[in-house]
């Protein structure tokens, strides 16, 4: 396994951190619910940190680095939506949203490397 390959799963997983706390925590605590409901959206939200486990799992096991690219994008669209509301209602956000899109996005790229390429290339030709 590539150095950089290696450097892409740890970023990764260190990136599942500050998104689970920006997604899961609100959600244990009830601050996002309209009128005693969770909007459908809210459980969505919850699947963001899984999808960053999924694609260090698949990474790492060599099967492939798309679903690591999925997470990182997941990650910033929750990033940007997040400033836009924070933007349109005058509100100000902080560096979090930045801090849970920055890792996955560090770690999609890295996954890019020709190294970590040439290694899951490896992967497909022998099996």
């Amino acid at each position: 396994m590539p150095g950089t390959a290696i450097a892409a799963a740890g970023i990764g997983a260190l990136g599942v951190l500050p998104l689970t706390l920006v997604t899961v925590l609100p959600f244990l605590l009830g601050g996002v619910q309209s009128d005693d409901i969770r909007d459908w959206w809210v459980y969505a939200l919850l699947l963001l940190p899984v999808l960053q486990v999924f694609g260090v799992v698949w990474l790492v096991s060599r099967r492939g680095r798309w679903p690591l690219v999925a997470g990182a994008v997941a990650s910033l669209v929750f990033a940007l939506l997040v400033i836009g509301t924070a933007v349109s209602v005058g509100s100000d956000v902080g560096a979090t949203p930045v801090i849970v899109a920055v890792c996955p996005l560090v770690a999609a790229v890295l996954a890019f490397h020709p190294r970590v390429t040439a290694w899951l290339a490896g992967r497909r030709r022998a099996g």
